[in-house]
């Protein structure tokens, strides 16, 4: 029987193949009983995040279509993963040639440490449009206060001044009224529309008008002097606010300088004398600089931005 078999086989042969087998068998239990939890971490890395962002339109009172916002995900990866492919393009073959295109490309895809590249583009985009919206509604609120407040005064229900801010007023807050309004008019009750606003919006400012609201209709109360004392409270807040800005736009500025001062530099000594400033994107000590200096970028400016970031 032995002499029926092929000159190749032996028995480091059969010892070979069938560590193979069982390595295969053992990755396949691996991925059977792994593979809930990676589709569920698959579905939200992208289904996951298309749900999020067209959950944050909608609170924007904006149509996006899902498929925009996987194509605007997409896209965004490809165009990032390409600059870093032609980033690195340059680079002289040696041992660390893969290691750090795919570092450089990957750091540009997927944008860790808070970067607002590749992956998390859309999601810095979303997020700048909300916080947009906010402080719009919030210079609105002052006003919004003023309305209800002399409205109340001249014999006007609490919902017949907040419908004269829906009519007068210009979006965002128009929106946000316009849609408390339409939940109390649905048989909701007006303190749960208004816990509905506050957690949509979710300022203290939105959170100290609600909850005055609220008690003031359950004991009693003088809701236009209220408004007044709240507004009169903001108006102050945003005065100190303001004050704080003045003095920490100093150490803003510095940071600033700071941050774009390599980068700046760096395209003096290129039109200077490209040939000595091109190595540092041509040799794999280059690279290990400028990935250094990138994260030493990075750490510095988010201990900047905590420095002079002063809550009020």
């Amino acid at each position: 029987m032995l002499e029926l078999l092929p000159q190749w086989w032996d028995g480091l042969t059969f010892f070979r193949l069938s560590t193979f087998g069982v390595a295969v068998l053992a990755w396949l239990a691996v991925g059977w009983f792994a593979a809930p939890k990676l589709w569920a971490l698959f579905d939200e890395l992208t289904l996951g995040y298309v749900r999020w962002m067209q959950a944050e339109f909608d609170r924007m009172f904006l149509e996006v279509s899902p498929t925009l916002c996987m194509v605007s995900i997409v896209t965004s990866v490809c165009l990032f993963g390409a600059f870093g492919m032609f980033l690195t393009s340059g680079l002289p073959w040696s041992a660390w040639y893969h290691i750090i295109r795919a570092l450089v490309v990957g750091i540009l895809v997927v944008g860790p440490f808070g970067l607002p590249t590749g992956y998390r583009l859309p999601r810095a985009i979303v997020e700048w449009m909300w916080q947009r919206r906010i402080d719009l509604f919030e210079d609105q609120l002052l006003d919004a206060l003023a309305f209800m407040s002399n409205g109340l005064k001249s014999g006007l229900s609490l919902l017949q001044s907040m419908d004269m801010v829906r009519e007068e007023l210009p979006n965002p807050i128009s929106q946000e009224f316009a849609l408390t309004l339409n939940h109390q008019r649905l048989g909701m009750p007006l303190e749960d529309a208004l816990l509905g606003l506050e957690k949509r919006i979710g300022t203290e400012d939105v959170q100290i008008i609600v909850t005055s609201i609220n008690i003031l209709r359950q004991s009693g109360g003088n809701l236009a002097e209220t408004f007044d004392t709240v507004a009169n409270t903001i108006r102050e807040r945003k005065k100190v606010s303001g004050k704080v800005k003045s003095l920490t736009a100093q150490g803003v500025a510095q940071g600033v300088i700071i941050v774009l001062m390599p980068f700046v530099l760096t395209f003096a000594l290129w039109v200077i004398d490209p040939v000595l400033i091109s190595r540092l994107w041509t040799t794999a000590l280059g690279w290990a600089l400028l990935f250094l200096m990138l994260t030493l970028q990075v750490i510095g400016s988010v201990l900047i931005r905590k420095i002079v970031k002063v809550e009020v």
